[in-house]
């Protein structure tokens, strides 16, 4: 794996793939071909849900959120970075990584943990996830 140079961390780092008790930002919704269809610009989670129609499955299921990363109350931390992150990126590694130009628009790019610490392979690994809420 290529290694990307860590940004300094802002005040807050978010985490792109958050429960939605720990949801702050409404990310976008997950497409019938499972990925994510990005909201622009930030939307509260909590304005973002309350005028959504109840459902029979957890709102991750349906919904990508986002919220500060929480490091080493997370499973995903090792020590130092997200290793959830760094997995996607390997995962979903395309031939060549992409221009910062055509990445998706996302609301929390500037303060993505994943963003910060993988660079701009995380985005298109990112538009594939789908937060487990089990």
């Amino acid at each position: 794996m290529t290694e990307v140079p860590l940004r300094p961390d802002p005040p807050e780092r978010m985490c792109p793939s958050t429960p939605k008790a720990n949801a702050t930002v409404f990310l976008g919704m997950i497409t019938p071909a499972g990925r994510v269809a990005y909201v622009t610009p930030a939307m509260p989670a909590e304005v973002a849900l309350s005028g959504l129609p109840d459902s029979t499955g957890p709102a991750e299921s349906q919904y990508r959120l986002a919220g500060p990363c929480v490091t080493s109350s997370c499973g995903f931390w090792t020590g130092d970075h997200c290793g959830l992150g760094a997995r996607l990126v390997e995962s979903y590694r395309e031939t060549a990584v992409p221009d910062e130009s055509s990445l998706p628009r996302c609301a929390i790019r500037r303060t993505c943990r994943w963003y910060a610490e993988q660079g701009p392979a995380a985005c298109p690994a990112c538009s594939h996830v789908v937060t487990d809420a089990r």
